[in-house]
């Protein structure tokens, strides 16, 4: 009888210990929300929207001298969930674009 009591006390725990790592007992307090209008960036990136063909990559569309890590990351902020080695011919993306 004490083994099974040791038992059913120890899953307990194990599952407050699992609940409390996974899911938190402590309420988070978000903060209040701010319209994305109330941000200004300074630096706005330049782009154009190009419909990709077959065989483009974002560097051919690009055509610049700027590192190729730059290129990229300034494609996946323009945009949102797209990495640069997935575009799909046919589908329209924004590409930033660079003073000469």
């Amino acid at each position: 009888m004490r083994r099974i009591i040791f038992l059913l006390v120890s899953l307990f725990v194990l599952f407050i210990i699992f609940f409390d790592l996974k899911n938190g007992t402590i309420p988070v307090q978000e903060g209040p929300a701010v319209p994305a209008s109330a941000f200004q960036t300074a630096d706005k990136q330049a782009y154009k929207t190009v419909t990709v063909k077959q065989g483009q990559t974002v560097v051919s569309i690009v055509h610049t001298s700027k590192p190729l890590d730059e290129v990229i990351e300034d494609f996946e902020a323009l945009n949102k969930g797209v990495k640069a080695n997935e575009i799909r011919a046919g589908s329209t993306y924004k590409f930033p674009v660079y003073k000469r």
